[in-house]
């Protein structure tokens, strides 16, 4: 299929994408995780039933339960970047749609007091740090 007009190129997207849910930075990019291993992208606590958007405009690649991350949704962007957005209680989407950065795409549980969004931003594979790519909202969000 190919990229319908109006969706914006991820060559333009440092500094554009959207932060996918409202909610604290908890752990970032690189922190030590309780496996020894480094964080490969950053996790928000949010609130219960927050709801979640593309970070970006592109394509739907995976949109399902996947081993230790739960409900995940990877979007494809073009020019070997991918966004994968985990922690999700439901997913509003499915795989082969376009998204728009803003779009719903699911909901957290509204069963825990602070559930956890996980945001891992990939170019060709590889973990990059997503901080740079989003846009600032506030304070929260830096770093």
């Amino acid at each position: 299929a190919t990229r319908p007009a109006g969706l914006r190129s991820f060559s333009q997207a440092r500094g554009r994408m959207v932060v996918p849910a409202a909610g604290e930075l908890v752990v970032g990019f690189g922190a030590a995780a309780s496996s020894g291993e480094s964080a490969k992208g950053i996790t928000f606590a949010t609130r219960p039933g927050a709801e979640v958007v593309a970070p970006f405009d592109g394509r739907v690649v995976f949109a399902g339960a996947f081993r230790g991350y739960g409900q995940i949704l990877i979007i494809g962007h073009g020019d070997g970047y991918h966004s994968l957005v985990a922690g999700l209680d439901r997913i509003d989407t499915s795989v082969g749609q376009m998204v728009v950065a803003g779009e719903p795409i699911g909901r957290m549980s509204a069963n825990e007091a602070k559930p956890r969004l996980y945001l891992e931003l990939r170019h060709n594979g590889q973990p990059i740090n997503p901080l740079p790519w989003l846009a600032t909202r506030d304070a929260k969000v830096k770093g």
